[in-house]
């Protein structure tokens, strides 16, 4: 049964004491928490047990973009049917629940975790940068594994979500601009998602990357929060171990239309 988080009791409690620390979790209560479920452009869903009545999963609408919890307790099939009628451009779950959404593509990575402390480095400045520096410096590091969407539309979500601590950056400041920055994507009461990780490629010997997200992480994981970060197939495998980053289970984007 799919109950709508308008209907549902207390929405985030009952998300949280079924998820615990979990990212897919983690980013539909970050959503959630920045975006109010009667907008029109946001839903919130509890995916409840038919007889108990008790939560087994969630799901989250931005859009066309759909985020989806999923316990061994779901019932998939369910959630398969629901997503298929309801207008989804892309859905991005944990890989090891099979969605039969018929059609489109998907695209696979790590989910990996940190929750104990790395030692930061003391003899960089870290800041808190302007958003318009931060999506400069992701235009210039765009790849084949990120695309940064256009600069209106990352502005507004990000300065709402900022305002809402939802999110948050740090940054390295370089003598020109930007030399480093990293983000969080979402944020819960005991969880955050890393993402939007840049280095100026003039400056990646330096070690700037690695001291932002270390940065970054370890006011995380001091606050009680697990850090965790979707990362791409073939993408920044070393750079991530070194950082303390363990590999916990794999995250799969389904795609559809144009």
């Amino acid at each position: 049964m799919i109950v709508s988080a308008i209907e549902a009791v207390d929405f985030e409690s009952v998300l949280l004491s079924v998820a615990g620390n979990d990212p897919f979790a983690c980013r539909i209560i970050s959503l959630y928490n920045s975006y109010n479920a009667e907008l029109a452009f946001v839903d919130y869903w509890l995916v409840n047990a038919d007889v108990t009545n008790e939560c087994k999963g969630a799901i989250a609408r931005n859009g066309t973009n759909f985020i989806v919890y999923l316990s061994d307790d779901s019932v998939n099939e369910e959630v398969s049917a629901f997503i298929r009628v309801a207008g989804a451009s892309s859905v991005l779950c944990d890989d090891k629940f099979e969605l039969d959404l018929y059609g489109g593509t998907s695209v696979s990575g790590f989910v990996l975790e940190r929750s104990e402390p790395v030692e930061d480095d003391d003899n960089v400045d870290f800041g808190v940068p302007d958003i318009k520096a931060v999506y400069d410096l992701l235009v210039k590091c765009t790849d084949d594994n990120f695309t940064p969407p256009a600069f209106d539309e990352f502005y507004v979500d990000v300065n709402h979500k900022i305002r809402h601590n939802a999110i948050r950056i740090a940054s390295i400041n370089s003598n020109d601009g930007l030399a480093a920055v990293a983000m969080t994507v979402a944020e819960s009461s005991n969880a955050a998602v890393l993402g939007a990780v840049a280095c100026d490629p003039e400056y990646r010997k330096h070690c700037y990357g690695s001291a932002v997200v270390r940065h970054l992480t370890n006011a995380l994981i001091d606050e009680g929060k697990t850090v965790y970060l979707h990362r791409a197939e073939n993408a920044n495998a070393n750079f991530y171990a070194n950082l303390g980053f363990k590999e916990i289970g794999r995250w799969k984007e389904y795609y559809f239309g144009g």
